[in-house]
C-alpha cells in the first residue's frame, strides 16, 4: 500500500511538472510572439528592412564595375580559385614598417620595402625608387593595369553580391574570402603608390590611390561589419598616401581636384551606418531560422564540435533533448531584443545625428551586453552571442573618417598654397569634426600647419600627437587625431 501511495505522489508529481512545463512553454511562445510583431512593427515604423539581400546592393554594370576587372571578379564565390596574379602577392603578407606618414609627421622610408621587394626577386636592394616602380610593374602588370583602369571604372562591387546563391545559409555561415585579397592588394598598390611619388610621379600616385579607393568603396557595398572594418583600414592607409603626395608638393591642382572628387564621394559614417543594418538583419534572419532548423541549435550552444558529429550525421542525444524542451518562443524574444537594442541604439542614433548621437547609445549598449551575457539571462543570452561591441568598430570607423576629412582640408590647404604661395590662415566653410560637428582644429606653424580632431575622449588637446606607444584607436588614446604638415617640407 505504502508503494503503491508513493507511485501515484511520483506519477502526480510528473504530471504536474509536465503541465508546468506545457504553461510555461505556451507563455514563452505567446509572449514571444507578441514581442516580436511589436518590434517587426517597429521596424517597419522607421522604414528599415529585415531582408538581408535587400540591402545588399544590385551590382553595377560590368563596364563601370572596378571589382568585375580580372583578377577581381568572383572573389566571393568560395568554389573560385583566386587568380594566379592575386596569389603572387604572397610578399605583401610580412611586415615592413617605414610607411606611416601622417602620425610620424615625416616622409616615408622606402629603403625596407625596397630591399623587401629585392629578397622577393623584384628589382635590387639598392634600386632608386623610380627602377623598383618599374621592376615592380615588371613583375606584377596587374598593379598597373588596376591602377589604369580606376579612372574610368569608378563603381565597385565584389562580384557575386554577397550572399547570392546561399539563402540556405545563415548570416554567420556567408563566406567571405574576398576581404584577404583586397588588404593584399591594397598594401601592393599603396607601396606602388610611394614609390611613384618618391620618383616624382604624382599620376602615377594619384592613379593608385583611386584603385585603393575603389577597393575600399567595394568593401563597404557589403551590409557586414567584417566589409567596413576592412574597407576602413584600406581607406586609413590610403590617406597616409595623400599625406605622403602633398608633402612631396609634385601634384598640379588638377589631379588635387582629382583627389578631392574621390574622397568627397566616400561616405564612411553611411557605410557604418549600412553595416549596422546589415547586421541586424542579418542575425534576425538567423534567429528565425534557429526555429526551423535544430542542427543549428545545438552548434550555437556548443553541443557540436571539430571532433564531434558533421553535417548530416545522427545528432547526439544532449542534442535532441535540447531541441526538443526549447521553445520557439525564446528565439523570438531573443530577436525582438536584439531589434531593440541595434534599432535604439545604434541605427535610429546614426540615422538621427551620427556620432554625436550615438556616442552616448554606446555606453548604455554596453553596460546592456554585460548583463546580456548572464546565463539568467536566456533572451539576453542568445543576443549577447550575436550582438558584436561596437565600441571599437565605431572608434576605427571615425577615426579614418576623420582622415578623410582632414585630407579634403589638406588637398584644400595645398590648392591655397599654389595660387597664393603660403597656406590659408583659415579652413574653409564646411569641413567638421565628426566627433562634435564643430570646424575641425587648424593652425598655421610657419610655412606648414597642423589639422587635428579632439578624438574620442571628447577632448581637445590642442593638437597633441601620440605618445611613441599609443594607438590611436585604443580605448585608452587621450591624445587628437592629428594631421601634421611640417614646415619646410
Amino acid at each position: 500500500m505504502k508503494r503503491l501511495f508513493s507511485l501515484r505522489v511520483l506519477v502526480w508529481t510528473l504530471a504536474s511538472l509536465a503541465t508546468l512545463y506545457v504553461l510555461a512553454v505556451t507563455l514563452e511562445n505567446w509572449t514571444g510572439a507578441r514581442a516580436l510583431a511589436a518590434a517587426k512593427e517597429k521596424v517597419a515604423n522607421e522604414g528599415e528592412s529585415l531582408d538581408f539581400m535587400a540591402l545588399v546592393p544590385p551590382l553595377p554594370s560590368e563596364a563601370e564595375n572596378f571589382c568585375a576587372i580580372e583578377p577581381l571578379a568572383g572573389l566571393t564565390n568560395p568554389k573560385n580559385e583566386p587568380a594566379q596574379a592575386l596569389k603572387a602577392l604572397d610578399w605583401t603578407k610580412l611586415q615592413v614598417g617605414g610607411l606611416n606618414s601622417i602620425q610620424l609627421a615625416q616622409a616615408p622610408d622606402l629603403k625596407p620595402w625596397i630591399q623587401h621587394l629585392a629578397k622577393n626577386g623584384i628589382g635590387k636592394a639598392d634600386a632608386t625608387p623610380a627602377e623598383m616602380l618599374a621592376a615592380l610593374d615588371a613583375a606584377h602588370p596587374m598593379l598597373k593595369m588596376l591602377a589604369d583602369a580606376a579612372p574610368q571604372r569608378r563603381a565597385a562591387q565584389f562580384t557575386p553580391r554577397l550572399g547570392d546563391g546561399l539563402q540556405e545559409m545563415s548570416f554567420f555561415e556567408l563566406p567571405m574570402p574576398h576581404y584577404n585579397h583586397a588588404q593584399r592588394l591594397a598594401k601592393a598598390l599603396l607601396l606602388r603608390c610611394n614609390l611613384a611619388i618618391a620618383a616624382g610621379n604624382a599620376a602615377e600616385a594619384v592613379r593608385c590611390i583611386q584603385a585603393s579607393l575603389r577597393l575600399a568603396h567595394g568593401c563597404f557595398q557589403d551590409p557586414v561589419l567584417i566589409g567596413l572594418l576592412v574597407g576602413s583600414t584600406i581607406h586609413a592607409t590610403t590617406m597616409d598616401r595623400v599625406w605622403a603626395l602633398l608633402h612631396a608638393r609634385i601634384a598640379t591642382d588638377a589631379e588635387l581636384n582629382i583627389l578631392r572628387d574621390e574622397l568627397t564621394r566616400l561616405d564612411l559614417p553611411g557605410s557604418m551606418l549600412h553595416a549596422m543594418r546589415g547586421e541586424l538583419a542579418g542575425a534576425a534572419q538567423t534567429f528565425e531560422m534557429l526555429k526551423g532548423r535544430p542542427e543549428m541549435r545545438s552548434g550555437m550552444f556548443g553541443l557540436v564540435t571539430d571532433s564531434g558529429p558533421k553535417p548530416g550525421d545522427p545528432q547526439p542525444w544532449s542534442a535532441r533533448l535540447l531541441n526538443l524542451v526549447i521553445p520557439s518562443g525564446l528565439f523570438d524574444h531573443s530577436e525582438a531584443l536584439l531589434i531593440q537594442q541595434e534599432l535604439d541604439l545604434l541605427i535610429v542614433p546614426m540615422k538621427q545625428g551620427g556620432y554625436v548621437k550615438l556616442s552616448p547609445k554606446l555606453k548604455i549598449l554596453d553596460a546592456s551586453i554585460s548583463e546580456h551575457r548572464r546565463l539568467t539571462n536566456p533572451h539576453g543570452w542568445l543576443v549577447g552571442l550575436v550582438l558584436p561591441t561596437y565600441n571599437s568598430i565605431v572608434r576605427g570607423v571615425s577615426e579614418s573618417e576623420t582622415r578623410r576629412r582632414q585630407a579634403l582640408a589638406a588637398l584644400a590647404i595645398e590648392s591655397f598654397r599654389l595660387a597664393k604661395g603660403s597656406p590659408p590662415e583659415s579652413l574653409p566653410a564646411g569641413i567638421l569634426d565628426v566627433i562634435d560637428e564643430k570646424p575641425m582644429r587648424y593652425r598655421v606653424e610657419g610655412g606648414g600647419y597642423v589639422l587635428w580632431s579632439i578624438a574620442h575622449d571628447e577632448e581637445d588637446d590642442g593638437g597633441k600627437l601620440p605618445g611613441k606607444d599609443e594607438k590611436v584607436r585604443d580605448a585608452k588614446f587621450t591624445g587628437d587625431w592629428v594631421w601634421r604638415m611640417p614646415t619646410g617640407n
